[in-house]
């Protein structure tokens, strides 16, 4: 997790630290304290993110190790499932997300969404997945595109469940989506700054950036990081596979936004 530079207190010139409480001490409460103090950062109410907290990159030294060798499943009794973490800090999660739209770009496009979070005891994927909504988490009318329904997966996995109450400090976010690890990393503090504007115009898709933020602060303050992962599309087949499924589906996108939630 990343912070807006002149919003934390940080170190004082020429020192430095490993040791976690002094990191909390001087880095994560004067950021807290910049957080609002309303009710919104409680429960699970949409809210648009300020940019005060940013989600960083997972990197690896090792690029050519995929996500089924790193992380590995870890059953977890209160929800009967199996997570995917590392083997060194069962505290860090895999989800993957993808996004897939039909004729993106063309006449009557069809988007649909999919997040792998876990698998049965069994062995098979545990997915959840959605057709696009045509309009936006703010009641924005939006369209059926490809790189919304790569930010709505993204934000479906975030709110699917209270993941910190799972014990999970960081959750990592596995997508082949350069749009999205990009944009949440690097690009949205630009957007920010220059008032969500680019040379080109408005950023696109800024209800929805502005969502997966308020995701970010939200669950930052209950103790959890968010880590983008960007890998192979071949690496991320389970997400893909239903994102498209999704897509494919007869029904009708929902006209409103509609959260899934789960309970495994």
């Amino acid at each position: 997790m990343s912070f807006v530079p002149g919003l934390t207190a940080g170190q004082p010139s020429g020192t430095a630290t490993t040791d976690p409480i002094v990191r909390w001490v001087h880095e994560f409460i004067p950021l807290l304290s910049a957080l609002p103090r309303d009710d919104s950062l409680r429960g699970n109410k949409l809210r648009r993110g300020v940019g005060l907290v940013f989600p960083t990159k997972f990197a690896l030294a090792n690029t050519s190790i995929s996500p089924s060798r790193l992380f590995s499943g870890r059953w977890v009794p209160c929800t009967n499932v199996v997570r995917y973490t590392l083997p060194t800090d069962t505290t860090t999660v895999l989800i993957h997300t993808d996004g897939a739209c039909l004729g993106n770009g063309q006449a009557n496009p069809r988007a649909g969404w999919a997040f792998w979070h876990a698998s049965s005891s069994t062995g098979d994927p545990l997915t959840a997945d959605g057709r696009l909504e045509r309009k936006g988490p703010f009641g924005d009318d939006s369209l059926q595109t490809n790189n919304r329904a790569e930010l709505r997966a993204v934000i479906a996995a975030l709110r699917y469940r209270n993941w910190p109450g799972e014990g999970i400090r960081t959750l990592v976010i596995a997508t082949d989506s350069a749009y999205v690890v990009e944009g949440a990393t690097t690009w949205a503090r630009g957007w920010i700054q220059n008032g969500w504007m680019t040379q080109a115009g408005p950023v696109l898709n800024r209800d929805l950036w502005e969502t997966l933020l308020g995701e970010v602060e939200r669950f930052f303050v209950r103790g959890m990081t968010i880590k983008f992962w960007r890998i192979p599309r071949a690496w991320n087949a389970v997400a893909d596979a239903a994102a498209k499924a999704a897509a494919q589906r007869d029904d009708d996108a929902l006209e409103e936004w509609a959260d899934k939630f789960g309970f495994m």
